[in-house]
């Protein structure tokens, strides 16, 4: 089962990591410019994961009662808009690169079609005017649907309280036995939702339930990167590679807000309003070999320690809506909802009220 929860989040994961060659080309221009460029490179993935991480928390405004529980298992699958599937390199400052054609700017995210984007000069640190060598923007992968599975229980402590606990073991993967290039998910969730209307005598009667929900999430992928001085071409026998290369995802979420629902007969009908916000953290770690000048036609290699970390943050009002339909035991529910991206959310559960 944990296997199963963490699949489909992994396909995203590693489609990353299986194109990071072509994300850490981007050290070839230095650490900082780097950052100006994986920043907008990756920025549709952290909004669509966090936006994933907020959905699927609630079917209903019902509440458990004491040491009633429900075990669900959902996927949210989050459309990455065609305006975020390139980014205009034109619109970057940089260091020590620049387009090799100025009316060539346009690159593709991470969600972007699957070809590779213009190509940028490197530039001697010593002379502007002077290209040392070239590399291409990295190609989009087409991860236009980010989808996001979670599995969650949920049990009836307090009077009108649920308590809602996701939770994944880090689970680590090898690409073909290859130790460096290991992939390591792990995912944490914790969620309350209390019904109120029993504590306002003026909404208690009325023919629909509702309640107020607070969640947090947390989930860390990890993917080992093997980058060495010969993917610039340069043959250099006596350079030390470091094993511990590594590309760190990080993503935490808050969501909170009001939920409402109606039933009828075997159907409920759900909306909620609040507030979704998320932060991601994506960096290299380890050592990276880089151009660090141009002397007499030979490149010089120095080493970049922990080169790149990014931050991307986000918060918007969250829009939700769906039903719930009730057999015996077991339940079939579906939403759609609307925060920075819009995306749909599906899935089934064990519920003992």
């Amino acid at each position: 089962m944990k296997k199963l929860v963490v699949l489909i989040f992994l396909i995203g994961v590693i489609k990353i990591a299986n194109a990071q060659s072509d994300v850490i080309e981007y050290l070839k221009a230095g650490t900082e410019d780097a950052g100006t460029l994986i920043q907008p490179y990756l920025n549709p993935f952290a909004s669509g994961l966090g936006d994933g991480l907020n959905n699927g928390w609630y079917y209903t405004a019902e509440t458990h009662k004491r040491l009633g529980f429900d075990f669900s298992v959902s996927v949210s699958a989050v459309k990455v808009p065609g305006s975020a599937k390139s980014y205009d390199l034109s619109q970057l400052s940089f260091n020590n690169i620049r387009l090799a054609d100025p009316a060539d700017a346009i690159a593709p995210t991470i969600a972007g079609d699957e070809m590779s984007g213009p190509q940028l000069y490197l530039l001697n640190p010593n002379d502007p005017n002077e290209t040392i060598g070239s590399f291409y923007s990295p190609q989009g992968l087409e991860l236009d649907i980010i989808p996001v599975p979670v599995a969650q229980l949920g049990i009836g402590l307090l009077p009108h309280t649920d308590v809602l606990v996701r939770y994944v073991p880090k689970l680590k993967f090898n690409e073909e036995g290859d130790d460096k290039d290991e992939t390591q998910v792990g995912l944490f969730g914790l969620g309350v939702k209390h019904s109120f209307k029993d504590w306002i005598p003026a909404i208690k009667h009325l023919p629909f339930d509702a309640a107020v929900f607070a969640s947090f999430s947390n989930i860390t992928a990890q993917s080992g990167i093997n980058f060495t001085p010969a993917d610039y071409g340069v043959n250099d026998p006596d350079y030390v590679q470091d094993d511990n290369q590594q590309l760190d995802i990080e993503t935490s979420t808050v969501k909170f807000g009001l939920i409402v629902s109606k039933k009828v007969a075997f159907i409920t009908f759900f909306g909620g309003i609040g507030n979704s916000q998320s932060k991601s953290d994506a960096s290299l770690t380890g050592r990276y070999p880089i151009v660090n000048d141009y002397a007499d036609g030979e490149i010089v290699l120095v080493d970049l320690v922990d080169p790149v970390k990014l931050k991307f943050e986000s918060s918007n009002i969250s829009l939700d809506a769906g039903l719930r339909l009730k057999m015996a035991f077991f339940n079939i529910f579906a939403s759609i909802n609307k925060a920075e991206y819009t995306s749909l959310n599906a899935g089934v559960s064990l519920s003992v009220r």
